[in-house]
């Protein structure tokens, strides 16, 4: 995404609006898939990389050892205006470009993608809903077709007070969460505010009314007066939250599910809620407490969305791929 000072992230796992902004500023852009993967990789299928025809790039498709060459690749695929299925590693023509772990990837270049379908993944994404975007093998070439999947960006909201709600906000935020504070303590409001980290005011309980946490939110609870709690447990069950989670120790959390199973949720609605929060318990410090709820909010994430593609293998779906390449078809 674009910082408030105007740049990019060179390392952001989204690269659409990157891509989209350079198309209308005038200059061509090559969206690179990760296409194949034959061993192992540290980046999944369907990583991606936008790159301009001047080599500023977005993305990242390796641990470091390709991006160069990639951006190279780039250049050439927009100078001859084709895309083209090209293999690194094991196998490849390339060899004085080899992979540390000894595995071969293949990578799309799309140089025809249009503004009008880049346009339309970006709607969906800050619509937060799920754009797709269909990528085929080149002309006369075999292989499945890849369907990209992009999610609205993952959400972190936290409501309570205190050291560790600030901390667990600031490591989401760097770890590319959008994130979100309700509190009722002004402090830890004011704290916020100087780090640049959004933060809404809450009255009283009747503000768990507000939560808007859909299926790519976090939700953590951090209250240290647990008597805030229970309207806004109630409100997180009522969401598509992917992870729910709330500070405190093993008994508080006992008393906590049982104040919830006396109020009529069912059991397996109450085992959604994390307690206490985080992988690892114990924690002494305020940084190490936002370091385990973040892992955990990462894990269950992974766990949840494990891919970011569906591959097609059937001649329907190449030639579909192939009819439609040219324009950058995006399948609603």
């Amino acid at each position: 995404m674009q910082r408030p000072d105007g740049s990019w992230d060179p390392f952001d796992d989204h690269v659409i609006d990157f891509a989209l902004a350079r198309l209308r500023q005038g200059e061509r852009v090559a969206l690179v898939t990760l296409f194949s993967i034959d061993g192992a990789s540290p980046r999944p299928l369907g990583a991606q990389m936008a790159v301009t025809a001047g080599g500023e790039s977005v993305g990242y498709l390796s641990g470091g050892c390709l991006e160069r060459a990639v951006i190279a690749e780039a250049q050439e695929a927009m100078e001859q205006g084709a895309n083209r299925l090209v293999r690194y590693g094991k196998g490849s023509p390339y060899l004085d470009i080899q992979l540390p772990c000894g595995s071969a990837i293949e990578l799309h270049f799309d140089v025809t993608l249009t503004v009008a379908a880049l346009a339309k993944l970006d709607r969906a994404y800050r619509a937060r809903t799920t754009g797709t975007l269909d990528i085929g093998p080149p002309p006369g070439t075999k292989g499945p077709v890849l369907t990209r999947h992009y999610r609205p960006a993952p959400r972190l909201l936290v409501a309570g007070t205190g050291a560790a709600a600030v901390q667990l906000l600031l490591l989401g935020r760097v770890s590319g969460f959008e994130t979100e504070l309700l509190s009722q303590d002004a402090p830890t409001r004011a704290a916020c505010a100087r780090e640049g980290l959004t933060a809404r005011p809450i009255l009283g309980t009747g503000h768990a009314r507000d939560v808007a946490a859909d299926f790519r939110t976090a939700f953590v609870l951090m209250f240290h007066d647990h008597d805030w709690e229970q309207d806004f447990l109630a409100a997180a069950l009522a969401s598509e939250a992917f992870y729910i989670g709330a500070q405190g120790s093993r008994s508080v959390h006992a008393a906590r599910r049982q104040r919830l199973l006396a109020a009529g949720f069912d059991a397996s609605e109450v085992a959604r809620i994390r307690g206490p929060a985080g992988l690892f318990h114990g924690t002494k410090s305020a940084y190490a407490l936002a370091a385990s709820v973040l892992a955990e909010i990462i894990d269950a994430e992974q766990r949840q969305f494990p891919s970011l593609v569906s591959l097609d293998h059937s001649p329907v779906a190449r030639r579909y791929s192939a009819a439609r390449a040219a324009a950058g078809a995006v399948r609603p």
